[in-house]
């Protein structure tokens, strides 16, 4: 009978007793071990099918790579809105829990379930059962992380996708129609179809988007990063990464400050070039040829920073004399494309296109200035405090005020308040508040335009485009204005109107002027300047009768404003209501004022169009309400 084998003789028959056998073993081990762990993050990295996907194109190697050696660079970087504006959605990703969400939109009624990290919607004809819902479609990407988040669901089409038709408003916990978050005809619907961020979206909201059409409107979209990163502003980094292998050649640089020529840096750049890296996207452009489209979709861009042109691109600057050809074609397919992005004069008036603003200004025509002069893209202090402010407006140390201008106007240090007529430290007295107002409009507020320009009364009249004295001094009419510029600037008054004349310019502005104007003045009403200049009392009525404005953003800017005053801070609206109901929400609004905080002592001047009493004197109310600009605005950022 044979012995049974014991455990320890067949652990000798796998284990060798000489030393080169154990290594082989291990080895051998070592390299199935290996292999099983390739295959399985192979098998793990397999990308999505139903979105969009990062794929490094020539040579990107991704803000990933530059974390071992730029450890604070990638850190601001990594805190700011730019890196967060397209994201996959998962769930930490996303600005408000979505489980359980139930809306409604065109006869569909939508419920958003979560699994794990993920979200999936769900949808049936309203009033159907709820056994209906059906349709399963996942959010798969998302866009903005800092005013509005909007979501993006797969079609089923390869990499295509289709907005999902409510947005959160950030800062007011708010679940919104998409098209009731942008300044946009009140019966357009739907401001995004199908394939829409694929061909458009892409091209701003990511590093290196290639579209990739396949036919049929569906596509096969790449991008080297979501949202924007180092290299897009920096441009590829295969030869820096390469060249700086070396550790002899990368402390040169690193210590001697001289500006290593295997990467972008826009901070070392001339103004015009170091302004292009932004004006790649914070811009109005279109494409100079029909033909060179083709090759934009298939492989992205090809424009770098350092550049001095755009690439297959123009910057659209309606004033500026040049790219006729080009300007003609554009108008001839789009006739209202200027009106929809520019005042009459060419003032840029929607926000996310400050670089039109800025190559239009008298400070940018001396080669120095550029979008650095003002704003710094990485913060010497990382300091968590300091990041959280840096990031709203990544503005350099002091230029949050009038450094911002004194850096190179040194001459008004010591006559400030002789140059404005008002004090040092008043908000009259404010470079930009007079250099730089809020006449652009976008992401439901005023904001400024980055064109330094001065104040007249002219651009109101001519161009319709509400003057920086106006918008603080909303009560005064704009003949006051011309006369204070011709007293103070011995600016010539152009000739007014008897409205112009006799009322006030903001209660001309909201009634008669068109949807855009309205939103801007609206929000003016409802800043703290504004209302120290102007007074309070009379904007009341005024912003309550705008809670039945035709445009939803604009009643929307109403209501945040109109919270601004006593009594109201807390006033409940929401903004897409039906027509009856924003009736009924003035009406009831109207009443708590007159009966709750109307003040019986104040004056209400005769130029604001109200009675003694604070009523509209209603024969000129309706004059100015009928001659209102009613053309259709389109300011979608």
């Amino acid at each position: 009978m044979q012995a049974p084998v014991s455990a320890q003789t067949t652990l000798r028959r796998f284990w060798p007793a000489s030393f080169i056998g154990r290594v082989g073993v291990i080895a051998l081990a070592w390299g199935l071990v290996m292999t099983v762990l390739t295959l399985t993050a192979h098998w793990q990295s397999t990308p999505p099918g139903n979105r969009p996907i990062q794929q490094l194109d020539a040579d990107y190697v991704s803000s990933d790579t530059c974390l071992s050696c730029h450890p604070g660079n990638h850190a601001s970087w990594y805190a700011s809105y730019h890196r967060t504006m397209t994201q996959v959605a998962k769930r930490g990703n996303l600005a408000a829990e979505m489980d359980g969400l139930a809306v409604s939109y065109a006869d569909m009624d939508y419920l958003v379930e979560r699994r794990g990290e993920d979200y999936f919607v769900r949808s049936k004809p309203t009033g159907a059962p709820a056994a209906h819902y059906d349709n399963e479609r996942q959010i798969v990407l998302l866009t903005g992380s800092h005013n509005l988040q909007i979501f993006w669901l797969e079609t089923g089409e390869q990499r295509t996708l289709e907005q999902f038709p409510y947005a959160y408003i950030i800062a007011e916990k708010k679940w919104a129609l998409v098209q009731d978050t942008f300044l946009l005809p009140p019966d357009l619907g739907n401001i995004y179809t199908k394939g829409d961020w694929n061909d458009g979206c892409i091209n701003c909201h990511t590093t290196q988007g290639r579209a990739r059409p396949t036919g049929n409107g569906r596509f096969d979209s790449q991008v080297t990063e979501f949202g924007i990163a180092c290299e897009a502003c920096h441009g590829e980094g295969r030869e820096h990464i390469d060249a700086n292998r070396n550790p002899i050649r990368r402390f040169f640089y690193h210590l001697s400050g001289v500006s290593d020529p295997t990467i972008a840096n826009p901070g070392r750049m001339d103004g015009p070039t170091a302004s292009l890296a932004c004006g790649q996207c914070h811009s109005i452009w279109a494409y100079d040829k029909a033909e060179n489209i083709p090759l934009w979709d298939r492989e992205g861009p090809q424009f770098r920073p350092g550049m001095q042109e755009l690439d297959s691109r123009w910057v659209v600057q309606p004033a500026v004399q040049n790219h006729s050809e080009e300007k003609a074609e554009l108008l001839r397919d789009n006739p209202e494309f200027y009106e929809r992005s520019f005042w009459s004069d060419g003032m840029v008036r929607v926000i996310g296109r400050e670089y039109n603003g800025t190559v239009a200004s008298p400070c940018f025509k001396g080669g120095d200035f550029s979008c650095m002069t003002c704003h710094e893209l990485h913060p010497d202090r990382m300091d968590a405090a300091t990041l959280q402010e840096w990031k709203k407006g990544q503005l350099a140390p002091a230029m949050d005020g009038d450094q911002a201008c004194l850096q190179c106007h040194t001459d008004m240090k010591n006559r400030i308040a002789e140059h404005t007529h008002h004090p040092v430290g008043s908000s009259g007295s404010s470079c930009y508040n007079c250099h730089m107002p809020r006449t652009t409009y976008g992401l439901l507020r005023a904001s400024r335009a980055h064109e330094i320009s001065s104040p007249t009364v002219v651009e109101s009249v001519s161009h319709g485009r509400p003057n920086a004295c106006n918008l603080c001094h909303l009560d005064q009419t704009l003949e006051w204005t011309a006369g204070k510029l011709h007293e103070w600037y011995d600016e010539l008054p152009p000739a007014l109107s008897q409205d112009e004349r006799q009322l006030s310019a903001g209660v001309l502005w909201l009634l008669k002027g068109d949807a855009a104007l309205r939103a801007i003045v609206a929000w003016h009403m409802g800043w703290t300047p504004a209302q120290q200049a102007s007074g309070r009392d009379w904007l009341y009525p005024y912003l309550i009768f705008e809670l039945n404005d035709p445009y939803s953003a604009v009643r929307f800017i109403s209501w945040k404003s109109l919270q601004s005053l006593p009594g109201f801070e807390n006033h409940p609206y929401d903004h897409g209501m039906s027509d009856a109901q924003q009736k009924a929400a003035l009406t009831q609004a109207y009443q708590q004022w007159w009966h709750e905080h109307r003040n019986p002592g104040a004056a209400y001047p005769w130029r604001t169009a109200l009675d003694a009493d604070g009523l509209f004197r209603q024969e000129t109310f309706e004059r100015l309400l009928n001659q209102r600009d009613n053309r259709r605005i389109y300011l979608a950022e």
